[in-house]
């Protein structure tokens, strides 16, 4: 099989102690003040900052790098069939907008309507269940000039990530609160089946973030 060449991919989000994201539907900010200066920082470390068409509809984010305005990432976003509302925060003024879709399921209608807000567009094969195939956008992306890439969710995108072994390392904000069910959980179905070969953060750095801890490291599969 043919080895795709992709950026360097991290992993950065925010959970609860239970490991949830966001309540259902609704923007959850769960990010301590100095969290959310850590996320800054990070975007503007990065090329890009990747996430799903759901957390565009829902959070409406600009992914912009507050506070390192020399140094703003481009965006990205995973939307099958290209179904990024008209308007969004994503796809205004910043270096550049990518979103990726899938061959055969998105509209030349909703092409055009996106290019025209500014956007590149890109389409590649379908993956599991129909969805953008992370090895293809990886490719697109990295082909966009995309060397390391930061991907900030949503549990969809992250799960995919953790379950295809493609994401090299991971910050992760632990914020102390419960949510419970039915908040998001951060992290699905991964392919883990037994303990021993559970996906970890080798020889993690720990440390505060005002309320919040944050755990970052090397992925290991």
């Amino acid at each position: 099989m043919t080895v795709l060449e992709r950026p360097k991919t991290t992993l950065h989000f925010a959970q609860s102690l239970d490991g949830r994201i966001a309540l259902p539907g609704v923007r959850t900010p769960l990010s301590s003040h100095e969290g959310v200066l850590l996320a800054h920082r990070a975007r503007a470390e990065h090329d890009a900052v990747l996430v799903g068409r759901a957390t565009v509809a829902i959070d409406d984010p600009r992914l912009a790098a507050v506070g390192h305005e020399t140094r703003q990432p481009r965006r990205i976003v995973l939307a099958s069939t290209l179904d990024v509302r008209a308007g969004a925060r994503v796809l205004q003024g910043g270096p550049g907008t990518l979103v990726v879709g899938v061959e055969g399921r998105a509209s030349d209608a909703a092409r055009s309507r996106l290019e025209g807000e500014g956007a590149t567009v890109k389409l590649v094969a379908a993956g599991e269940g129909g969805l953008v195939s992370l090895p293809a956008a990886l490719a697109a992306i990295r082909a966009w000039g995309v060397e390391r890439l930061l991907v900030e969710g949503g549990s969809r995108v992250l799960s995919s990530f953790l379950r295809g072994r493609l994401a090299d390392e991971a910050t992760v904000e632990i914020v102390p609160r419960f949510l419970g069910a039915p908040a998001v959980p951060a992290v699905g179905e991964v392919g883990v089946v037994r303990l021993e070969h559970a996906i970890t953060i080798e020889d993690p750095t720990i440390e505060r973030a005002g309320e919040s801890v944050i755990v970052r490291g090397r992925l290991v599969y």
